[in-house]
């Protein structure tokens, strides 16, 4: 009675498959391939063979034979303006003054500018965009603000 894996009897005979090791289960070789070889022709010549230059060490951005530095990302100022835009928006039609019924109006104007500058703030490679999505849920805020004053007013 043995203990461990038997021993395969042709494993002398075929090169690919090692000989079993105690404590360590059997695994059967891998089939071998179905068929003939393909057969190895001519290695057709590219239409346009490349010259043989000398290889390079890695170069980075801004190094010389590299790729040009990236643009660094643009300011978060149109952001900045959003949410400031957005707050007054939000804040001077609620203040107590009586511009003769001017007072519901008020708010259009900075809400408008703020949300065509904050949806610039979210566009392309700018830092900020969360403050300039603020600065959309502001004007937004602004907007409906002076609707719901148009609409109680009539």
């Amino acid at each position: 009675m043995t203990n461990g894996p038997l021993p395969d009897p042709n494993a002398s005979a075929r090169p690919d498959a090692a000989a079993p090791h105690p404590g360590v289960p059997y695994s059967a070789p891998a089939a071998p391939q179905q068929g003939p070889a393909p057969q190895q022709g001519p290695v057709p010549q590219h239409p346009h063979p490349q010259p043989d230059y000398p290889q390079q060490p890695w170069a980075g951005p801004g190094m010389p034979g590299g790729p040009p530095p990236a643009a660094p990302p643009k300011g978060f100022g149109p952001a900045v303006a959003a949410v400031v835009l957005g707050l007054l928006a939000c804040v001077v039609p609620m203040l107590p003054l009586d511009l003769l019924t001017e007072r519901r109006y008020v708010g259009f104007p900075p809400a408008a500018a703020g949300l065509v500058l904050a949806i610039a703030g979210c566009t392309g490679r700018r830092r900020g965009k969360p403050l300039a999505v603020t600065g959309v849920i502001l004007c937004s805020l602004g907007v409906l603000l002076g609707a719901w004053m148009l609409a109680i007013s009539i």
